[in-house]
């Protein structure tokens, strides 16, 4: 009894516990699958616009730029605290002009000049006779006008040798014009046209130039073809020495701006537009790249107003002797010394000098060359009184000399 009693309640007692299991398994199942739900409709709504948060970054970032603008202010020197250096070549530089408004303000005073020379030449027609004179164009180049009424400047070797001299203006208007004066030691030369009212170009300071600065060439490369050409670079040098073939000296200007021939005579201008040298492409180095240069605004225009107002240049002087010079072989030869033989003496005060003696040195400079000569009385006017030391029968001497005018 005890048995059947005990049995069946242990039966009931394990059915209670699987319904109690079942329950609680459903009730996951439900609380997972209502947390689905709630899950998928929170994915199904769309975000809020982010407009607030737009604004607040926008904010942060113009408080970050006025407070690095500060910064930069606090920073800076006042202008007052520059040093006067400093400030000038600040102001030097505002007042710079564009490379286009340089080129546009100094193309129109800067112009074409072509040199024609008379050839004989035999004419095609025999019956005509035999040989006539032609007019042929022998060279062409570039010139700078100087004045309003037609005084432009120029190279001597662009001019040289010419029957006709024709000038082509920047409005292509051309121009017949007459040497008034040219100087080959320094290769310049004068020209004039008859006409009024001609754009002259702005002279510069060459004081104030410096190396490294920009600056243009203007000119004609090539003649005719190519006018009006302007090409760009900096200068590379200042006072360069450069001998002429005449053994004279003059100060020019370095610079990477290409001067290609047809060039000479054109301007070289700073970035203000103004005229700082007259280019020159005979004294373009070969075998070199963007070596070319210019002739010194400084060097330039007495030579200039010299040739405008007299036709020549004057004040140079010389020597009053006339001989040559001759190096060691010959010296040795004749038993002298090296130096300037003299063959006669033209000069009144040329001190104790006569025929036979050899100049070895002036001013304490020994004589090796015509140009060594040259470059000393250079800027030397006459009656300047020299010293000069020769040799005379195995001895030195000394003596002084007054220069005279080369013009005598």
């Amino acid at each position: 009894m005890d048995e059947f009693y005990n049995g069946p309640k242990k039966q009931k007692r394990g059915a209670g516990r699987v319904l109690i299991s079942i329950f609680v398994v459903l009730a996951v199942l439900a609380t997972a699958a209502i947390a689905g739900i709630g899950i998928y409709k929170l994915m199904q709504e769309e975000p809020p616009a982010p407009v607030e948060s737009s604004v607040i970054e926008q904010e942060q970032s113009t408080v970050q730029q006025e407070q690095t603008e500060e910064q930069e202010e606090q920073e800076l020197p006042e202008r007052s605290e520059l040093s006067e250096q400093q400030a000038g070549g600040v102001q030097d530089y505002i007042a710079d002009l564009l490379p286009e408004e340089v080129a546009e303000k100094v193309i129109p005073s800067v112009v074409c000049i072509q040199n024609y020379q008379q050839e004989k030449q035999m004419l095609p027609f025999a019956q005509l006779g035999g040989q006539e004179p032609q007019l042929i164009l022998a060279a062409e180049g570039s010139g700078v006008i100087y004045t309003q009424d037609g005084y432009i400047i120029t190279n001597a070797h662009v001019v040289k040798g010419s029957s006709l001299i024709k000038v082509v203006l920047s409005d292509d208007r051309v121009c017949e014009a007459k040497l008034v004066g040219m100087d080959e030691d320094t290769d310049l030369a004068l020209i004039k046209i008859e006409e009024t009212g001609l754009p002259p170009i702005e002279i510069g300071d060459y004081e104030e130039l410096k190396v490294g600065e920009f600056v243009m060439a203007v000119g004609n490369p090539g003649g005719l073809e190519f006018s009006s050409s302007v090409t760009f670079g900096i200068v590379s040098a200042k006072d360069r020495p450069m001998d002429i073939d005449s053994g004279y000296t003059v100060s020019t200007i370095q610079t990477d701006a290409a001067i290609n021939p047809g060039n000479s005579g054109g301007a070289l201008v700073n970035m203000k537009g103004q005229l700082i040298g007259i280019n020159s492409a005979k004294y373009v180095a070969t075998g070199y790249e963007g070596l070319g240069f210019s002739i010194t605004v400084q060097e330039t225009l007495p030579i200039v107003e010299d040739l405008k107002e007299h036709g020549k240049v004057t004040g140079r002087s010389r020597l009053g002797v006339t001989g040559m010079v001759i190096d060691e072989l010959v010296a040795a030869h004749y038993n002298l010394k090296p130096g300037f033989y003299v063959s006669s003496v033209e000069n009144p005060q040329a001190g104790t000098l006569q025929a036979g003696d050899v100049i070895t040195a002036v001013e304490g400079v020994e004589v090796t060359s015509d140009t060594v000569i040259k470059n000393i009385l250079n800027g030397k006017a006459p009656g300047t009184q020299i010293s000069v030391r020769f040799w005379r029968n195995g001895a030195y001497m000394d003596t002084a000399l007054t220069l005279i005018s080369a013009d005598e």
